[in-house]
Protein backbone atom coordinates (compact mmCIF):
# COMPACT_ATOMS: atom_id res chain seq x y z
CA UNK A 1 0.00 0.00 0.00
CA UNK A 2 1.34 3.51 -1.16
CA UNK A 3 2.11 6.27 1.51
CA UNK A 4 1.64 9.58 1.45
CA UNK A 5 2.71 12.00 4.20
CA UNK A 6 -0.73 13.14 4.40
CA UNK A 7 -0.23 16.08 7.04
CA UNK A 8 -0.04 19.52 4.91
CA UNK A 9 -3.10 18.04 2.66
CA UNK A 10 -4.81 17.20 5.35
CA UNK A 11 -4.11 20.73 7.24
CA UNK A 12 -5.16 22.72 4.70
CA UNK A 13 -8.28 20.73 4.21
CA UNK A 14 -9.29 21.24 7.89
CA UNK A 15 -8.35 24.77 8.21
CA UNK A 16 -10.63 24.88 5.41
CA UNK A 17 -13.56 22.98 6.60
CA UNK A 18 -13.10 24.91 10.33
CA UNK A 19 -13.73 28.38 8.22
CA UNK A 20 -16.96 26.80 7.10
CA UNK A 21 -17.88 25.82 10.83
CA UNK A 22 -16.65 29.65 12.08
CA UNK A 23 -18.72 30.75 9.43
CA UNK A 24 -21.86 28.53 10.88
CA UNK A 25 -21.44 29.99 14.22
CA UNK A 26 -21.67 33.26 13.04
CA UNK A 27 -24.18 33.09 11.12
CA UNK A 28 -26.28 31.23 13.31
CA UNK A 29 -27.18 34.23 14.91
CA UNK A 30 -29.51 35.17 12.10
CA UNK A 31 -31.09 32.24 11.94
CA UNK A 32 -34.99 31.43 13.10
CA UNK A 33 -33.46 29.10 16.06
CA UNK A 34 -29.51 29.38 16.06
CA UNK A 35 -29.15 26.71 18.03
CA UNK A 36 -30.39 24.68 14.72
CA UNK A 37 -27.21 25.90 13.18
CA UNK A 38 -24.84 25.01 16.02
CA UNK A 39 -26.45 21.43 16.07
CA UNK A 40 -25.37 20.95 12.25
CA UNK A 41 -21.89 22.78 12.47
CA UNK A 42 -21.21 20.41 15.18
CA UNK A 43 -22.49 17.42 12.70
CA UNK A 44 -20.57 18.68 9.71
CA UNK A 45 -17.40 19.43 12.26
CA UNK A 46 -17.81 15.64 13.17
CA UNK A 47 -17.89 14.08 9.43
CA UNK A 48 -15.15 16.62 9.22
CA UNK A 49 -12.99 15.54 11.40
CA UNK A 50 -12.97 11.86 10.38
CA UNK A 51 -12.67 12.03 7.13
CA UNK A 52 -9.23 14.00 7.31
CA UNK A 53 -7.91 13.46 9.87
CA UNK A 54 -8.33 9.92 10.79
CA UNK A 55 -7.91 6.45 9.35
CA UNK A 56 -4.51 5.95 8.27
CA UNK A 57 -4.98 4.36 4.74
CA UNK A 58 -5.29 6.28 1.68
CA UNK A 59 -9.19 4.91 1.78
CA UNK A 60 -11.15 5.51 4.55
CA UNK A 61 -14.31 2.83 5.26
CA UNK A 62 -17.53 2.12 3.90
CA UNK A 63 -19.40 3.35 7.15
CA UNK A 64 -17.40 6.93 6.90
CA UNK A 65 -18.37 7.48 3.22
CA UNK A 66 -21.63 6.58 4.12
CA UNK A 67 -22.01 8.92 7.42
CA UNK A 68 -20.87 11.74 5.16
CA UNK A 69 -23.73 11.14 3.13
CA UNK A 70 -26.21 11.58 5.19
CA UNK A 71 -24.68 14.36 6.69
CA UNK A 72 -24.86 16.17 2.95
CA UNK A 73 -28.73 14.59 2.69
CA UNK A 74 -29.74 16.04 6.52
CA UNK A 75 -27.65 19.34 6.37
CA UNK A 76 -30.09 21.55 3.64
CA UNK A 77 -32.66 20.37 5.42
CA UNK A 78 -31.68 21.25 8.70
CA UNK A 79 -30.29 24.74 7.41
CA UNK A 80 -32.59 26.12 4.56
CA UNK A 81 -35.39 26.32 6.63
CA UNK A 82 -33.80 28.72 8.83
CA UNK A 83 -32.27 30.94 6.40
CA UNK A 84 -34.62 34.29 5.62
CA UNK A 85 -34.82 34.42 1.97
CA UNK A 86 -33.04 38.02 1.90
CA UNK A 87 -29.97 36.03 2.70
CA UNK A 88 -30.11 33.40 0.06
CA UNK A 89 -26.65 33.77 -1.75
CA UNK A 90 -24.43 35.16 1.22
CA UNK A 91 -22.83 33.00 3.57
CA UNK A 92 -25.71 32.05 5.54
CA UNK A 93 -25.78 28.94 3.45
CA UNK A 94 -22.41 27.72 4.57
CA UNK A 95 -22.83 24.47 4.27
CA UNK A 96 -23.03 23.91 0.80
CA UNK A 97 -19.35 24.93 0.76
CA UNK A 98 -18.64 23.18 3.67
CA UNK A 99 -20.40 20.08 1.89
CA UNK A 100 -17.74 20.89 -1.03
CA UNK A 101 -14.68 20.47 1.51
CA UNK A 102 -16.55 17.29 2.92
CA UNK A 103 -17.63 15.53 0.31
CA UNK A 104 -14.28 16.71 -1.82
CA UNK A 105 -11.88 15.14 1.03
CA UNK A 106 -14.62 12.07 0.86
CA UNK A 107 -13.92 11.46 -2.23
CA UNK A 108 -10.29 11.60 -2.58
CA UNK A 109 -10.04 9.47 0.06
CA UNK A 110 -11.72 6.58 -1.93
CA UNK A 111 -15.73 6.59 -1.57
CA UNK A 112 -16.42 7.93 -4.54
CA UNK A 113 -20.04 6.59 -4.65
CA UNK A 114 -20.87 8.26 -1.22
CA UNK A 115 -19.32 11.27 -2.37
CA UNK A 116 -21.05 12.34 -5.76
CA UNK A 117 -24.42 10.69 -4.24
CA UNK A 118 -24.15 13.26 -1.41
CA UNK A 119 -23.73 15.82 -4.34
CA UNK A 120 -26.76 14.71 -5.74
CA UNK A 121 -29.09 14.37 -3.16
CA UNK A 122 -27.75 18.11 -2.15
CA UNK A 123 -27.65 19.98 -5.21
CA UNK A 124 -31.77 18.49 -5.48
CA UNK A 125 -32.29 19.55 -2.60
CA UNK A 126 -30.39 23.01 -3.36
CA UNK A 127 -32.88 23.72 -5.94
CA UNK A 128 -35.99 22.64 -4.00
CA UNK A 129 -35.46 24.71 -1.38
CA UNK A 130 -33.35 27.91 -3.37
CA UNK A 131 -34.46 27.33 -6.28
CA UNK A 132 -32.87 26.67 -10.17
CA UNK A 133 -32.15 30.53 -9.98
CA UNK A 134 -30.14 31.35 -6.87
CA UNK A 135 -28.43 27.86 -7.50
CA UNK A 136 -25.62 29.21 -9.50
CA UNK A 137 -25.60 31.98 -6.67
CA UNK A 138 -24.95 29.47 -4.06
CA UNK A 139 -21.86 28.78 -3.71
CA UNK A 140 -22.94 25.34 -6.00
CA UNK A 141 -20.41 25.99 -8.45
CA UNK A 142 -17.93 25.16 -5.69
CA UNK A 143 -19.26 22.20 -4.81
CA UNK A 144 -19.67 20.71 -7.51
CA UNK A 145 -15.57 21.75 -8.44
CA UNK A 146 -14.47 20.34 -5.02
CA UNK A 147 -16.09 16.84 -5.75
CA UNK A 148 -14.70 17.11 -9.00
CA UNK A 149 -10.87 17.46 -7.67
CA UNK A 150 -11.42 15.04 -5.21
CA UNK A 151 -12.04 12.15 -7.65
CA UNK A 152 -9.67 13.15 -9.79
CA UNK A 153 -6.67 13.35 -6.95
CA UNK A 154 -7.68 9.84 -5.80
CA UNK A 155 -7.96 8.79 -9.84
CA UNK A 156 -4.01 9.95 -9.67
CA UNK A 157 -2.99 8.80 -6.18
CA UNK A 158 -4.29 4.88 -7.32
CA UNK A 159 -2.48 5.27 -10.91
CA UNK A 160 0.69 6.63 -8.90
CA UNK A 161 0.04 2.92 -6.51
CA UNK A 162 -0.29 1.13 -9.03
CA UNK A 163 3.15 2.09 -10.60
CA UNK A 164 4.74 1.84 -7.67
CA UNK A 165 3.81 -1.69 -7.43
CA UNK A 166 4.28 -2.46 -10.56
CA UNK A 167 7.87 -1.02 -10.10
CA UNK A 168 8.39 -2.74 -6.65
CA UNK A 169 7.42 -6.03 -8.65
CA UNK A 170 9.70 -5.42 -11.50
CA UNK A 171 12.46 -4.96 -8.99
CA UNK A 172 11.71 -7.80 -7.05
CA UNK A 173 11.51 -10.16 -10.12
CA UNK A 174 15.04 -9.16 -11.43
CA UNK A 175 16.93 -9.42 -8.39
CA UNK A 176 15.07 -12.92 -7.96
CA UNK A 177 15.84 -13.53 -11.83
CA UNK A 178 20.05 -12.35 -10.82
CA UNK A 179 20.09 -14.40 -7.52
CA UNK A 180 18.69 -17.09 -9.75
CA UNK A 181 21.11 -16.95 -12.47
CA UNK A 182 24.08 -16.31 -10.20
CA UNK A 183 22.80 -19.47 -8.04
CA UNK A 184 22.95 -21.19 -11.92
CA UNK A 185 26.65 -19.76 -12.48
CA UNK A 186 27.51 -21.06 -9.27
CA UNK A 187 26.53 -24.74 -9.57
CA UNK A 188 27.43 -25.00 -13.20
CA UNK A 189 30.96 -24.31 -12.17
CA UNK A 190 30.47 -26.52 -9.32
CA UNK A 191 29.77 -29.18 -11.27
CA UNK A 192 31.91 -28.37 -13.75
CA UNK A 193 35.24 -28.01 -11.53
CA UNK A 194 34.39 -31.69 -10.46
CA UNK A 195 34.64 -32.87 -14.22
CA UNK A 196 37.94 -30.94 -14.27
CA UNK A 197 40.10 -34.24 -12.54
CA UNK A 198 37.61 -36.77 -14.98
CA UNK A 199 38.55 -34.77 -17.88
CA UNK A 200 42.67 -34.79 -17.02
CA UNK A 201 42.44 -38.51 -16.55
CA UNK A 202 40.96 -38.84 -19.69
CA UNK A 203 43.50 -36.25 -21.98
CA UNK A 204 46.22 -38.44 -19.84
CA UNK A 205 44.97 -41.72 -21.15
CA UNK A 206 44.55 -40.25 -24.81
CA UNK A 207 47.87 -38.80 -24.97
CA UNK A 208 49.06 -42.28 -23.60
CA UNK A 209 47.98 -44.23 -25.65
CA UNK A 210 48.49 -41.50 -28.74
CA UNK A 211 44.47 -40.86 -29.48
CA UNK A 212 44.64 -45.14 -29.88
CA UNK A 213 41.70 -45.39 -27.21
CA UNK A 214 39.91 -48.64 -26.93
CA UNK A 215 36.09 -48.93 -27.20
CA UNK A 216 35.23 -48.79 -23.67
CA UNK A 217 37.74 -45.79 -23.27
CA UNK A 218 35.47 -44.21 -26.54
CA UNK A 219 32.36 -44.75 -24.77
CA UNK A 220 33.48 -42.54 -21.90
CA UNK A 221 34.96 -40.32 -23.58
CA UNK A 222 31.91 -39.47 -25.68
CA UNK A 223 29.88 -39.84 -22.02
CA UNK A 224 32.32 -37.23 -20.61
CA UNK A 225 31.41 -34.73 -23.18
CA UNK A 226 27.56 -34.91 -22.94
CA UNK A 227 27.81 -34.68 -19.45
CA UNK A 228 30.19 -31.43 -19.98
CA UNK A 229 27.75 -30.19 -22.17
CA UNK A 230 24.99 -30.91 -19.73
CA UNK A 231 27.20 -28.86 -17.07
CA UNK A 232 27.66 -25.82 -19.42
CA UNK A 233 24.04 -25.29 -21.14
CA UNK A 234 22.12 -27.40 -18.72
CA UNK A 235 21.42 -24.59 -16.25
CA UNK A 236 18.04 -24.88 -14.20
CA UNK A 237 17.35 -28.28 -15.81
CA UNK A 238 19.83 -30.24 -14.55
CA UNK A 239 19.66 -31.85 -10.79
CA UNK A 240 22.10 -34.64 -9.57
CA UNK A 241 19.15 -36.95 -10.03
CA UNK A 242 18.50 -35.88 -13.49
CA UNK A 243 22.43 -36.15 -14.49
CA UNK A 244 22.43 -39.48 -13.25
CA UNK A 245 19.38 -40.37 -15.35
CA UNK A 246 20.69 -38.71 -18.50
CA UNK A 247 24.01 -40.59 -18.01
CA UNK A 248 22.41 -44.41 -17.57
CA UNK A 249 20.08 -43.34 -20.48
CA UNK A 250 23.23 -42.49 -22.87
CA UNK A 251 24.71 -45.72 -21.40
CA UNK A 252 21.50 -47.31 -23.31
CA UNK A 253 22.19 -45.82 -26.14
CA UNK A 254 19.78 -42.97 -25.66
CA UNK A 255 20.86 -39.74 -26.82
CA UNK A 256 19.92 -37.10 -24.65
CA UNK A 257 20.24 -32.98 -25.08
CA UNK A 258 19.41 -30.24 -21.89
CA UNK A 259 19.30 -26.87 -23.07
CA UNK A 260 18.07 -24.03 -20.65
CA UNK A 261 18.05 -20.76 -22.50
CA UNK A 262 16.31 -18.83 -19.31
CA UNK A 263 13.18 -20.05 -19.55
CA UNK A 264 12.73 -21.31 -15.82
CA UNK A 265 13.56 -18.00 -14.45
CA UNK A 266 11.63 -16.74 -11.60
CA UNK A 267 9.82 -20.02 -11.40
CA UNK A 268 8.09 -21.01 -7.84
CA UNK A 269 10.53 -24.12 -6.41
CA UNK A 270 6.68 -26.20 -6.66
CA UNK A 271 7.06 -25.52 -10.47
CA UNK A 272 10.97 -26.41 -10.89
CA UNK A 273 10.44 -29.58 -8.64
CA UNK A 274 7.20 -30.90 -11.21
CA UNK A 275 9.56 -30.21 -14.22
CA UNK A 276 12.73 -31.51 -13.16
CA UNK A 277 10.38 -35.10 -11.67
CA UNK A 278 8.71 -35.06 -15.52
CA UNK A 279 12.47 -34.46 -17.28
CA UNK A 280 13.49 -37.51 -15.07
CA UNK A 281 10.38 -40.09 -15.68
CA UNK A 282 11.11 -39.39 -19.06
CA UNK A 283 14.51 -39.95 -19.60
CA UNK A 284 14.21 -42.81 -17.22
CA UNK A 285 11.15 -44.28 -19.38
CA UNK A 286 13.49 -43.68 -22.90
CA UNK A 287 14.91 -47.20 -23.85
CA UNK A 288 16.21 -45.69 -27.36
CA UNK A 289 16.17 -42.72 -29.79
CA UNK A 290 16.74 -39.53 -28.14
CA UNK A 291 15.65 -36.83 -25.39
CA UNK A 292 15.28 -33.02 -26.05
CA UNK A 293 14.47 -31.12 -23.40
CA UNK A 294 14.50 -27.40 -23.84
CA UNK A 295 13.75 -24.10 -21.87
CA UNK A 296 13.04 -20.91 -23.62
CA UNK A 297 11.71 -17.47 -22.97
CA UNK A 298 9.92 -17.66 -27.10
CA UNK A 299 7.37 -19.83 -26.61
CA UNK A 300 4.38 -19.82 -24.64
CA UNK A 301 5.33 -22.69 -22.64
CA UNK A 302 8.38 -22.30 -20.18
CA UNK A 303 10.12 -26.41 -20.61
CA UNK A 304 9.61 -28.96 -23.35
CA UNK A 305 10.41 -32.27 -23.27
CA UNK A 306 10.19 -34.45 -26.63
CA UNK A 307 11.13 -37.89 -26.85
CA UNK A 308 11.68 -40.54 -30.20
CA UNK A 309 12.07 -44.11 -30.11
CA UNK A 310 14.54 -45.11 -32.53
CA UNK A 311 13.55 -44.61 -36.50
CA UNK A 312 9.64 -43.33 -34.96
CA UNK A 313 8.94 -39.67 -36.76
CA UNK A 314 6.15 -39.62 -33.62
CA UNK A 315 7.10 -38.25 -30.56
CA UNK A 316 6.43 -41.15 -27.71
CA UNK A 317 6.86 -37.86 -25.06
CA UNK A 318 5.59 -34.21 -25.88
CA UNK A 319 5.23 -32.53 -22.54
CA UNK A 320 5.09 -28.92 -21.84
CA UNK A 321 4.96 -26.59 -18.91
Amino acid sequence: MIRIPRWQMSTTAYLLGLMHVGLALYWSSTYQTPSVGIFAASLYLLALSGTVLGFKELNIPSWQGLANLLVATLLPRMIEPQVPVENYGTYATWYIGALGVLLGATALRGQLYFAWGGFLIATAEIMLWEGPKNLMLSGWIGLVMLVIIGHAGNLGMRQAQAAIQKSAEEVAQVTITAARAEMVRATQLKMFSRSVSTVQTMLRKVIAQKGKLSEEDRRQALLLESELSDDVMGGDLLTKSISQAARLARLRGVEVYLIDEGGLAGLEKADLDEIHHKIEDVINHQMTGKVAVRATTTNRWKASITAYERGSKVPNADWKF
